[in-house]
């Protein structure tokens, strides 16, 4: 992580230019970081804000603002930030699953489908940061991998469940879909909480 203090001088500019604070980001996106570097945070006055949270304090001034200091990550620290937070996910897509089950199991089918939409979109933003993650930190250390197909597998189990889980939701079949969702699904999960993700954080070059 890397913590830059911007003002204007920086970017010869007399105090005076206007420069906002989404301009001052995007210059120092392009001129000063290297191509796997981009500004995760700002602190202003002491108080860190991730980038996302910022939107209403893009357009002012840079000076307005105390000239803030911008904390820039590489696309390796953001994996492995991002797949601490992946057992927040399971956690979540468990809930549901554990939800769903009950609703169909009380003939609340109705309540049952509209949390079924919910799983279905969660794991698929599951499966988009697991295998960002993985290529990400697979690009780091190849020679970790090479012979350990634990997360291919688990990901292309995870897959193949998805793909019964539909045709047996479109049938209505509640027997099968919860089958899949209670055993096959909870299984995987619990697989890439006990050995998945334990094995891509022990592959982290410090």
């Amino acid at each position: 992580m890397i913590q830059l203090d911007v003002s204007k001088k920086d970017f010869n500019m007399q105090s005076s230019d206007k420069l906002s604070l989404e301009d001052a980001i995007k210059l120092v996106e392009k001129y000063s970081l290297k191509d796997n570097e981009v500004v995760t945070a700002v602190t202003i006055e002491d108080e860190t804000y991730l980038i996302e949270r910022l939107t209403e304090l893009m357009p002012y001034d840079i000076n307005e603002l105390g000239n803030p200091r911008l904390i820039v990550k590489n696309n390796y620290e953001i994996a492995f930030e991002a797949l601490e937070d992946s057992n927040g996910y399971i956690e979540l897509i468990t809930g549901k699953i554990n939800e769903i089950v009950a609703l169909y199991n009380s003939n609340q089918t109705e309540d049952a489908n509209i949390v079924f939409t919910d799983l279905i979109d969660l794991i698929d933003l599951f499966i988009q940061l697991i295998s960002k993650v993985h290529k990400t930190v697979k690009s780091y250390n190849q020679d970790f991998f090479k012979n350990n197909d634990t997360i291919r597998d688990l990901e292309i189990h995870l897959l193949s469940i998805l793909k019964a889980l539909i045709p047996a939701k479109e049938k209505n079949d509640i027997i099968m879909l919860c089958d899949l969702l209670e055993y096959e699904l909870a299984d995987n999960l619990a697989q890439w909480k006990i050995k998945a993700i334990p094995l891509l954080l022990k592959s982290k070059v410090e």
